[in-house]
């Protein structure tokens, strides 16, 4: 019996050590810098929601203390790369795009760190760091 008390221990720390950067996405993330050719901007009313293959754009305005939000999903392709894709449900997802840097509802990402504080994603020449929140 300690035998097996001694095993699932050791499976279950196993699994809380995982590296996989995928279980980190999950849960609310807040954009804190956008680097381009050198010049960082800061930034603290963006944020980006994982839960599962679900995904939520959203986009604090402090002049109006509203909220806007889309809904999409987020699809893991191999190692580092991940693909985000908003919908219009039920808004259309182009009356969204107008108040981001997204040129198209969907992008691949690059992740370039991943862990329980910190997410780095790589687009077009662009780096977005995140803070878990």
């Amino acid at each position: 019996m300690i035998k097996n008390l001694i095993i699932a221990i050791g499976l279950l720390l196993l699994a809380a050590c995982s590296n996989d950067a995928y279980d980190k996405l999950d849960g609310k993330w807040q954009l804190q810098q956008v680097e381009e050719n050198g010049i960082v901007q800061d930034v603290d009313t963006i944020y980006y929601n994982f839960q599962t293959s679900l995904f939520m754009y959203q986009i604090y305005d402090p002049a109006s203390d509203d909220i806007r939000d889309c809904y999409g999903f987020n699809t893991k392709e191999g190692d580092n790369k991940l693909l985000l894709e908003l919908i219009s449900n039920p808004k259309p997802v182009e009356s969204f795009l107008k108040y981001t840097d997204w040129t198209s509802t969907t992008r691949v990402f690059i992740i370039e760190k991943a862990d329980r504080k910190k997410l780095i994603l790589e687009n077009e020449g662009k780096r977005y760091t995140f803070r878990k929140f």
